[in-house]
């Protein structure tokens, strides 16, 4: 099409039929976020020179030449919605470029491509694909796969978990695993480079956090509780989060529970204590269960050694016994069915904290042997480990107004570093929370409910993370924020809780110092004085030497005396002279105030404003001191 203006006035437009131009993408439905490769392609009768021109409406959130194609001159405009490429005397020419629709783009967001071919002012329309739709991410683009080794456990036994994610393009995600029962233990055994990954305490969830990554596989391994019965089926739901959108993980889905094969069923272990400090002794349990009565043997064996081992009750055994060298015990029992064999086991005083004693142990039934399943470590740890750590919980303010923030500070200090990460949850979760100094740690984040942080350091032994909650602006002024986190020890996978602050409470502050008034008015509150001290408006001491609570003008230093330096004058303690804590003070703030001790009536102090914190035990010291020297006087 070729366009040129006559003397009247008018506009001819021209085909230029001498070329042809296609586009062609490579993927015309995109989900939020994502790109797509567009080519064009130009081929003509006769060389000439020409400018390629695509439009597009509306923008893109970015568009990138890839390969002009040894174009003269090509550009993209700023706003995203238009590129040119301009070739010199040439017949064929592919321009490729690539699209990438806006992070923010909903479902059905149509973006149209428009384009031509400009030959000295002979233009053709560039034919092909002309539109990209948006739509939710499908698993197909997303796609997250889980598979596990064994789909049926015995109570007590673990199998390993893969998930795999595969994607078009690197981009940042999320993979997240939850377990419906929890199970008996869940552990991270290969996160594949992941910049975070932890798995939650009650071992009903875990995470993976990867940046700019194609391809990513996880693996982890579960087990199953010791107690789970033959019912039990353990549910997988997970799901990979990428910018926000969320798309299931498909394949295995679940992992059933079932007692050991029938009549070859082996034995199943536990232990009442999983940890022990060098020493200390805990209890062993190994249970048959057999459909048929047969005569069997157990046999236990342990490496290293135990300090001791002893039988507490074989059920019945026809003979029973431990190794000398307390490294193996057995019991025989004939034409039996179910048996409970109960042991009990001592680590040695001399043990290294992170030795780990190993089980292994069968049932011999007539020379065919079946491993015993179940609990098969039990590992040391230093007695006073809980000891050396201390883990606090702390904030500025502990009661908000809605949408109001305070800082909350989680203090660890240890007796040598060590790798750990600290994990805060929070119960609802925040309008905002924000990490405001997280003391050097090598890995931090925020979830993006607002409900949990985490933050990892590496041979660290004093760390103080700081970050910043915002109550929500619509939530209910007798509402709470619950907080609870612990730290994980990589050393030997040891959990402590935080102590310290467990909630924050939503309401008025309390603090304004508006409601200060005696239950006759005077007493405005408002005016500084300190209907309690007797000095001009200090709130605790009234004197000028930093006397608590005495009234005095700064004389002698005596506790709650009240008067003008002399403990044996005329003003004693209560009797309503200058200075005395009660007396109506002589401050004169325009009120008028009146007290009469009476020696046969009770003392009672009565306090209408708050005073937080330390205000309020001082006060409390001062009104016992009171009642303590007013009872003094009477018996004098």
């Amino acid at each position: 099409m070729r366009a040129s203006t006559t003397g009247d006035g008018e506009i001819n437009v021209s085909t230029d039929d001498g070329a042809s131009v296609v586009r062609s993408v490579d993927d015309a439905t995109l989900a939020p976020g994502e790109s797509a490769t567009v080519w064009v392609a130009v081929e003509r009768d006769e060389a000439a020179n020409f400018t390629l021109v695509e439009e597009f409406s509306p923008a893109f959130g970015s568009v990138e030449i890839v390969d002009a194609d040894g174009a003269d001159f090509s550009g993209v405009r700023d706003a995203n919605d238009e590129l040119f490429a301009t070739y010199g005397d040439r017949k064929l020419a592919t321009l490729v470029y690539e699209v990438t629709a806006t992070d923010d783009a909903t479902t059905g967001t149509v973006y149209e491509l428009d384009g031509f071919s400009d030959a000295n002012g002979s233009q053709s329309a560039t034919d092909g694909t002309s539109e990209l739709s948006v739509q939710e991410s499908s698993d197909d683009d997303l796609a997250a796969v889980r598979s596990v080794d064994d789909a049926t456990l015995a109570p007590g036994e673990s199998t390993t978990v893969r998930v795999a994610f595969d994607r078009d393009r690197a981009t940042n995600f999320t993979l997240v695993e939850e377990f419906s029962p929890a199970f008996g233990s869940v552990e991270i055994v290969d996160a594949d480079g992941a910049d975070f990954s932890a798995v939650r305490d009650a071992n009903d969830e875990l995470f993976a956090t990867y940046g700019d990554r194609e391809l990513a596989t996880l693996v982890y391994e579960v087990t199953a509780d010791n107690d789970a019965t033959a019912s039990t089926v353990y549910e997988f739901d997970g799901f990979s989060d990428v910018n926000g959108s969320q798309s299931a993980t498909g394949g295995s889905g679940e992992i059933s529970v079932q007692a050991s094969d029938g009549d070859d069923s082996g034995a199943v272990r536990s232990v009442d204590d999983e940890t022990l400090a060098p020493g200390e002794s805990t209890t062993v349990t190994v249970e048959v269960d057999r459909d048929e009565a047969a005569n069997f043997t157990l046999i236990e064996e342990f490496n290293p050694a135990f300090a001791s081992v002893e039988i507490v009750d074989d059920d019945g055994a026809d003979f029973s016994g431990v190794r000398n060298a307390n490294d193996e015990l057995f019991a025989t029992y004939g034409d039996r069915e179910s048996v409970t064999l109960q042991y009990r086991v001592t680590a040695g005083d001399d043990v290294d904290a992170g030795t780990a004693y190993q089980f292994d142990g069968f049932t011999d039934v007539d020379g065919s042997e079946v491993t015993t399943g179940g609990t098969d470590e039990l590992d040391v740890q230093s007695e006073s480990d809980d000891d050396n750590w201390d883990l606090t919980r702390s904030a500025d303010d502990t009661t908000l107004e809605p949408g109001e923030s305070t800082v909350v500070s989680v203090e660890i200090t240890g007796s040598e570093a060590t790798n750990f990460t600290v994990i805060e949850e929070f119960n609802p979760g925040f309008a905002s929370v924000e990490i405001v100094d997280d003391d050097g740690a090598d890995f931090s984040g925020v979830r993006n409910a607002n409900d949990e942080l985490f933050a990892t350091y590496g041979d660290r032994e004093n760390v103080t993370l700081q970050y910043r909650v915002t109550a929500g602006e619509d939530m209910d002024e007798d509402a709470s924020y619950e907080l609870s986190g612990f730290a994980q020890f990589d050393a030997d996978d040891k959990e402590m809780s935080v102590d310290g602050l467990e909630s924050l409470s939503v309401g008025a502050d309390g603090d304004s110092g508006d409601d200060g008034s005696s239950d006759d008015g005077s007493d405005d509150g408002d005016d500084g004085d300190d209907s309690n001290d007797g000095d001009g408006g200090d709130d605790n001491d009234g004197d000028d030497d930093g006397d608590d609570n005495d009234g005095d003008d700064g004389d002698d230093g005596d506790d709650n005396d009240g008067d003008d330096g002399d403990d044996g004058d005329g003003g004693d303690d209560n009797d309503g002279g200058d200075g005395d804590d009660n007396d109506g003070d002589d401050s004169d703030d325009g009120t008028t105030e009146t007290t009469t001790a009476d020696p046969n009536t009770p003392a009672t102090t009565t306090t209408d404003t708050p005073v937080p914190g330390f205000g309020v035990s001082v006060a409390l010291a001062a009104l016992v001191m009171g009642s303590v020297l007013l009872a003094r006087r009477r018996t004098t």
